[in-house]
């Protein structure tokens, strides 16, 4: 009798009887993916408007800083990081540029030297003090993002900088090429791009191996400091082409921009499946978290519900992203 019960374990272990099979269904069909589809379809019943091409235009134009800064932190939480300041360094950023072309830099060398500034900077304060001293990320991203918002104050005096006048820089946040506006082109290539490199590259699968199991990748013979330094870097320098973007579509750089934007970054990743214990996730979810938060406001917006509640629903979406993603993991 014996013999035959251990016989039969094996047999409803791996199916793990009905509840198992509706554990799995539910995991596969509760995806971001289908959420959104649905959400879609519920937002175009209450109102058509949602489904015209202008709609779906204005849309993409008011999450592109997110999306990029979406992607660089698919990196970071990959490494099982996490970077707060990303907002403050999208603000440093926009002033920091406008600053340069008062002072009579031309608009290319700005933008060039924001972006290279900006990834000296992450690198220098996040990616050494993580990667090299390993300290806490939490509480290094906690301290850089109060840091580059408090210089942000000082240099503007509080004041906001206006960018009207440079013809680039608006370009890039409001000009099209054909009917497609710059910023949508903009955030194409930066997906393609990270996703190239995360899934053919050396350097995107040492990604991968850091954030699954550091002391694995050391023994592999990879500089794991490195690798964190260069993704705080990243990190950075996407936060800075966010700024350059947002300049750009706003004509100004205002100390106040980017404020709680990293939490709306964090819910895009963890919507997307990217696991904040490392190593599993990728863009393509990202890029669904990212639209799921951007379809959820803009049918807010044209259902006419006040700003305070679109924010109390973006929290409870981060609660959920965070649930979800945890009994994700659990499962794993």
């Amino acid at each position: 009798m014996q013999q035959a019960t251990t016989s039969e374990a094996p047999a409803l272990a791996p199916g793990g009887g009905r509840l198992g099979m509706l554990q799995r269904l539910f995991f596969r069909f509760a995806g971001i993916g289908p959420l959104l589809i649905l959400l879609c379809v519920v937002i175009a019943v209450m109102n058509p408007v949602f489904l015209s091409f202008q709609n779906w235009v204005n849309l993409l134009n008011s999450v592109a800083a997110i999306w990029i800064m979406a992607m660089a932190m698919t990196m970071v939480l990959l490494t099982a990081g996490f970077d707060l300041s990303v907002g403050s360094m999208l603000a440093l950023s926009g002033v920091g540029m406008v600053n340069m072309m008062s002072a009579g830099v031309p608009e290319i060398p700005a933008i060039l030297l924001t972006l290279a500034a900006a990834a000296l900077i992450g690198g220098l304060t996040n990616g050494l003090l993580i990667g090299r001293m390993g300290l806490n990320f939490f509480v290094v991203t906690l301290g850089t993002m109060t840091l580059y918002r408090g210089i942000v104050y000082v240099w503007t005096n509080g004041q906001t900088l206006y960018a009207s006048d440079y013809r680039l820089v608006q370009w890039i946040g409001n000009g099209k090429v054909g009917p497609i506006p710059v910023t949508i082109l903009l955030m194409g290539l930066v997906f393609l791009a990270v996703w190239l490199m995360l899934r053919y590259t050396n350097y995107g699968r040492s990604i991968y191996v850091v954030g699954g199991n550091p002391t694995a990748a050391r023994l592999a013979g990879m500089n794991v400091s490195l690798i964190l330094i260069s993704v705080y870097a990243l990190a950075a320098m996407f936060a800075g082409l966010a700024g350059i973007v947002e300049t750009g579509r706003l004509a100004s750089a205002s100390p106040t921009v980017g404020m709680s934007t990293e939490l709306l970054v964090a819910a895009a990743v963890l919507l997307g499946g990217t696991s904040f214990r490392g190593g599993e996730g990728g863009v393509a979810g990202t890029a669904l978290g990212v639209l799921f938060i951007a379809v959820l406001q803009n049918g807010l917006g044209l259902s006419g519900i006040s700003s305070y509640w679109q924010n109390v629903i973006t929290g409870v979406i981060l609660i959920f992203a965070i649930m979800l993603n945890h009994f994700k993991s659990k499962r794993g």
